[in-house]
C-alpha cells in the first residue's frame, strides 16, 4: 500500500473513531431556597444554573428540585424536567423553544423562592429525590448532581447547627454510616458537586462544626458510591464539573 493510501486509510479510521455515540448526559441540580441563603447569593446560583444549561447537547436532560422544608411532602409539582430535544428542526428552532421553555420554569422557581423562603432545610430529603430522579432515567447516561447551599440540614428530626453528632468530623463520619443503614442511597456512577453558597446560618457556626459539616457531606457521598467535590466558591466553579 503506497504512502498516500495509508495517510487516507488512517483518517478514515481517526473520523470514524470520533464519530462514536457520546454517552447522554442526566444533571439534577438542587438549589437552596431557604431562608438563610443570603438572596444575592441565590439570585447568582439561578443565573449560574441558566448559564449550565448553555452546555447541554441533543438527549440530554435536566432536573431541578428546590430543597424545601419538607421534599417527600412538598416536591411535587416544583420539580423541574426538561430533555433536550433529539430530533433537529430547521433553523435549530426546536433547541430555541427548549431554551425559552427551561428559562420561564426556571424565572418562576426563582421568583417563587424569593418570595416565599423557606423556614426549613430538608437537604436529605431532596437528595432522596434526586436519587430516584437517576433511577427513573432509562439506560447509561453521565450523571451529575449539583447541590448549592450552605448544607445545613435543618428539620424536624434534625438541626445540624445544633445536633451532637455534628460537633466534630469524627462524630460526623459515624453518623453517615447510621443515616445509611437505615435510609441506603445509590449513586453509584455519579459525580456529585457540592457547592456551597453564602448564608446567615453558616457564617454563625464555628470551626469545628464546619469541619464536621464538611466532613459528613463527603462521606455521606463517598458511602453512596458517589466522587464528591465541595467547592467553598460555590458558584464561580459550578462550571468545573462540566469538563
Amino acid at each position: 500500500m503506497k504512502i498516500k493510501e495509508i495517510f487516507i486509510v488512517l483518517v478514515l479510521a481517526v473520523a470514524l473513531l470520533g464519530c462514536g455515540k457520546r454517552e447522554l448526559r442526566h444533571i439534577v441540580i438542587l438549589p437552596d431556597v431557604s431562608g438563610s441563603i443570603d438572596r444575592e447569593s441565590l439570585e447568582q446560583a439561578f443565573k449560574a444554573i441558566d448559564a449550565l444549561t448553555g452546555s447541554l447537547h441533543r438527549g440530554d436532560r435536566i432536573t431541578i428540585i428546590p430543597i424545601l422544608g419538607d421534599a417527600e411532602a412538598e416536591a411535587s409539582g416544583r420539580i423541574i424536567r426538561f430533555e433536550v430535544p433529539i430530533e433537529r428542526r430547521a433553523y435549530d428552532a426546536d433547541l430555541h423553544d427548549f431554551q425559552r421553555r427551561l428559562e420561564a420554569s426556571l424565572a418562576e422557581m426563582r421568583a417563587n423562592a424569593l418570595a416565599h423562603p423557606q423556614l426549613k432545610t430538608d437537604i436529605l430529603g431532596s437528595i432522596t429525590v434526586a436519587a430516584q430522579e437517576f433511577e427513573a432515567m432509562p439506560g447509561k447516561s453521565d450523571r451529575l448532581l449539583i447541590v448549592l447551599s450552605d448544607f445545613i440540614q435543618e428539620d424536624d428530626g434534625v438541626d445540624f447547627r445544633r445536633d451532637g453528632h455534628l460537633a466534630n468530623p469524627a462524630s460526623a463520619r459515624d453518623f453517615v454510616q447510621k443515616l445509611l443503614k437505615t435510609h441506603p442511597i445509590d449513586f453509584q456512577n455519579t459525580r456529585a458537586y457540592l457547592g456551597l453558597l453564602r448564608s446567615s446560618e453558616y457564617t454563625r457556626l464555628g470551626i469545628s462544626r464546619r469541619a464536621a459539616l464538611h466532613e459528613f457531606w463527603i462521606e455521606y457521598f463517598a458511602t453512596c458510591g458517589a466522587q464528591a467535590r465541595f467547592a467553598a466558591d460555590g458558584i464561580g466553579l459550578i462550571g468545573m464539573p462540566m469538563r
